[in-house]
């Protein structure tokens, strides 16, 4: 499974990464939460460890039933006044800060976002846990058998697994055959624990172990054998590492435990009978043959209506990037762990009871169709088949590990009759394009999508399988298969524009910050979209931006012109763009990074979905600014600078050459130079359709305030609509005390907002022009006139005919061919005294409109015969 090895490893990476060098403005963050979370309608005390938490005011939770209010330090002793004071240095800033939180009693039990506000700003965020359970944290000595922390079985202990050697006992006492579950929680609340658990007898017999129930998290299922008293043994797999980031929640309880819903996705808005699978379920069933993790499974019958709709998210646990691209929504019974449930696009059908391990008992289904199925046991593979006439189109795509599922998945598409291969796995592959490579990094084990065009009238076979299903399989190993026409759409996200640490977008007076805004297409879509915000606190301000044309980066700068004052609020950014004429606006879903890595290290961060989307305002004035002159902006034509219109129109292969001006806040403040990049549209920006210098710096002297950048738009440059955001960075001298002496480097940015440029097509399609047959004297014939059509341009063509001169007794008639037509027919007639031969060169002239107002043409020649 390549999600949990990949966590494990950046897990790994990031161990020595949690302090981070401080070369920026100061920002809060948080490494750890301890405890990470309380039992609903109770107080407790919370310790946050993180960088830069001086002056602490209060914690922000995205639940207003949460309230943390700092818990201030204790007072210095009182000096001796008979004794020399020694000369007072300025202490270092806090690595930790408590709080007190109370929990609300009708706060839901589920995760929350918690974050620390400060005098810098606000921090990244922590996942804090609500729950229904008695809770305490872990007492040490807990390190042996002897010293075991004893609990009753309904407790959570909120513990830390301090260093690599640490062991944390704990002990219960319970019943003959009673079914207990022994739930870790680590990667799904933040922390860098990779746990193992192990349960023994009294007698020190091991009973069972067990990792990487999802993700890092862990899950030992235990039925007692006797009366008595059991020990259980936590740490750190393979003694690798250790320290506060490596905190826990273990969970002992015979509450229930869901481990999967089947279908794993519905329709929206549609009652729909679900199949619960799990432990402990009430009136659940043992289900024969069927095992989780090797333990007896338990399923239950239940009635789910989705509560949200298309396009949307409602799940307040952990979301990592290969699901939060997908529409869920929580489901949980009483009692029991949350689980997310998915949104179908249309009716879902469950695979047809029997075998369909082989070919020849492939089970039947009706494309348009979802179907879901599942792994149900050791080695299996799912065939289906389906009829489809000639040139019928679908899109045929899996979802598995987009939906939390453990297969590894591929597909097989093959012609029934001859039995040959549409498509393997060896072309249906791993997803291996994210969002971002760095910043959100959403690449999944699902297979590519495919789009599959009937070759002929006949039967086709989709056969789904898994690379693990020598080991994986069952409830938790469930599918959806969607064979569908396509279905254009778009998710997004967004993000604080930091690539390698954890971060909340402070802006400061009369300056710059920026989000990134990531845009996923399905099935084809290319359009360009636009991006605005809401929420945006008291003297901030945000251009209207876009992501262009089939790209999948975009960027969201807000400004401030005046004075600010300390603040932070949370955003809604929508993105909206146009699926078959229509507008569909789509919300940004908030995310950002959990653990960072050093700069330029090329290796993904650990980022989750938020569940807000925090901006702050604070501090002195920006350092400076940077200002595009697109009024003077120019484009070479036949070697000569012409002004450009605005806004910008290009064709490929222009290069537009555009003032940029540097504005310093405080006179003299040059301390170096400052380079200007145009911030990237997508993984190549070398290879971007418009870029600026080739993707390299524009370098401002620190003696200078002017740069030219140039705007490239490259020969085979999609036309189509281009935002084009630069940032500038250089380094000033800051000290975090206001009257200290000891000014270091840091590096600052700026941000213009984003400004666009249209290009236009070259052509919208290949033109040909040819008679039906020879034109005889004193008759009419055809003229076929065909354009092959480029971009998804459906717009008419007006085609008009121009005759050599001197050409006498011949008339062709002009006219259209229609939107969304492809060739028409057009009258030719031959006067009866029209000259008998050869007629060459007659001249075609095809003119669309692209965008509805630039003329585009094509043109094409053709000869005709003209006999008696």
């Amino acid at each position: 499974m390549l999600r949990p090895l990949l966590t494990v490893a950046f897990i790994f990476t990031t161990v020595v990464l949690a302090q981070q060098p401080q070369n920026f403005y100061p920002q809060p963050r948080i490494n750890s939460v301890f405890p990470a979370g309380a039992k609903t309608g109770t107080t407790i005390e919370v310790l946050v460890r993180g960088t830069d938490l001086e002056d602490c005011t209060s914690l922000h939770f995205s639940h207003a039933g949460i309230k943390g209010e700092l818990v201030p330090p204790p007072p210095e002793p009182p000096e001796d006044p008979k004794k020399k004071a020694p000369p007072k240095k300025k202490a270092p800033p806090p690595a930790e800060v408590k709080f007190k939180v109370a929990v609300a009693a009708n706060v839901p039990p589920g995760a929350y976002d918690l974050r620390v506000v400060n005098k810098w700003g606000v921090s990244n965020s922590r996942l804090f846990i609500v729950g229904d359970k008695n809770e305490v944290e872990e007492k040490e000595p807990n390190n042996d058998v002897d010293q075991a922390q004893t609990i009753e079985i309904g407790t959570v202990i909120n513990g830390i697994i301090a260093n690599s050697v640490d062991v944390d006992y704990s002990s219960i006492t319970g019943k003959a055959g009673q079914r207990i579950i022994i739930q870790c929680a680590a990667s799904s609340i933040d922390s860098k624990l990779n746990p193992l658990i192990e349960v023994f007898s009294s007698d020190g017999k091991r009973l069972t172990n067990a990792r990487n129930y999802q993700d890092t998290d862990a899950l030992a299922d235990i039925t007692l054998p006797t009366d008595g008293k059991y020990l259980i043994r936590l740490t750190q797999f393979a003694h690798q590492f250790g320290n506060t980031d490596y905190y826990y929640r273990l969970t002992v309880s015979s509450a229930p435990w869901i481990d999967a819903v089947f279908p794993p996705a519905i329709e929206p808005g549609k009652p729909t009978s679900v199949t619960v699978y799990g432990r402990n379920l009430p009136g659940g069933k043992v289900v024969p043959q069927m095992e989780v993790d090797g333990r007896p499974v338990e399923s239950v019958t239940v009635n789910v209506t989705p509560p949200i709709q298309k396009g949307q998210i409602e799940y307040r646990r952990r979301v990592d990037p290969p699901t939060a691209l997908q529409d869920s929504f929580e489901f949980r019974l009483p009692g029991s762990n949350a689980v997310p449930v998915y949104l179908a696009s249309g009716p879902v059908t469950s695979e047809p009871a029997g075998d369909n391990d082989r070919p020849e008992t492939a089970s039947p289904i009706k494309a348009p169709c979802e179907v879901a199925g599942m792994i149900e046991k050791r080695y299996d593979r799912d065939w289906y088949s389906f009829t489809a006439k000639k040139d019928e189109t679908y899109t045929i795509e899996l979802f598995a590990d987009r939906y939390g599922s453990i297969i590894d998945s591929f597909l097989t598409i093959r012609n029934a009759q001859n039995k040959q291969d549409l498509a393997n796995e060896g072309t249906l592959d791993d997803d291996n394009e994210p969002l971002h490579p760095i910043s959100f990094f959403s690449r999944n084990a699902d297979p590519v999508s495919y789009r599959f065009k009937a070759p002929v009238d006949g039967t086709y076979q989709v056969m789904v399988g898994s690379r693990a299903s020598n080991v994986n399989y069952g409830p938790r190993s469930g599918y959806l298969l969607r064979i569908t026409p396509a279905k254009p759409d778009f998710r997004a996200v967004v993000m604080p524009r930091s690539r390698d640490l954890p971060a909340v977008v402070t802006v400061r007076p009369v300056g710059e910050m920026a989000f990134d805004v990531f845009v996923e297409r399905f099935d084809g879509f290319t359009s360009p979209l636009a991006i605005t915000v809401e929420g945006l606190p008291k003297g901030l301000t945000a251009t209207p931006s876009s992501i262009g044309t089939n790209q999948k980066w975009g960027t969201l700068v807000i400004s401030s012109a005046g004075s600010l004052s300390d603040a932070h609020a949370p955003l809604i950014v929508k993105v909206t763009g146009q699926i078959d004429g229509k507008p569909l606006t789509r919300m940004a879903r908030p995310a950002s990074i959990v653990w960072g890595i050093n700069s330029n290290q090329n290796i993904p961060t650990i980022a989750r979905l938020d569940q807000e989307l925090l901006i702050a305002t604070r501090g002195d004035k920006s350092p400076f600014r940077i200002k595009p002159d697109l009024g003077a902006a120019t484009v070479k034509v036949n070697g000569k600078d012409e002004k450009c219109n605005i806004p910008l129109i290009a064709k490929p292969g222009d290069k537009i050459a555009i003032p940029v001006k540097v504005l310093w806040q405080e006179k003299d403040a040059r301390p170096n130079p400052v380079n200007i990049f145009m911030e990237q549209a997508q993984q190549n920006q070398q290879q971007a359709p418009v870029n600026v210098n080739n993707g390299q710096a524009t370098a401002v002297a620190k003696d200078k305030n002017d740069a030219t950048i140039t705007l490239d738009v490259r020969n085979n440059a999609t036309p189509g609509n281009y935002s084009i955001p630069l940032r500038a960075e250089t380094t000033i001298k800051f000290d975090r005390d206001p009257e200290g002496k000891n000014k270091k480097d840091i590096t600052v940015y700026a941000f213009a907002p984003p400004f666009e440029v249209k290009v236009l097509p070259t052509t919208l399609g290949k033109l040909t022009a040819q008679p039906t047959g020879n034109v005889k004297a004193g008759t009419m014939g055809e003229i076929s006139v065909r354009i092959d059509r480029q971009y998804d341009f459906d717009g008419p063509f007006t085609v008009t005919f121009t005759l050599p001169k001197d050409t006498k007794g011949i008339q062709i008639q002009n006219g259209t061919i229609p939107a969304g037509a492809s060739e028409m027919k057009f009258k030719i007639t031959a006067a009866a005294d029209a000259k008998i031969g050869g007629l060459n060169n007659i001249e075609v002239l095809a003119v669309a409109k692209w965008d509805g107002q630039f003329e585009i043409k094509h043109e094409t020649k053709f000869n005709i015969n003209v006999t008696k």
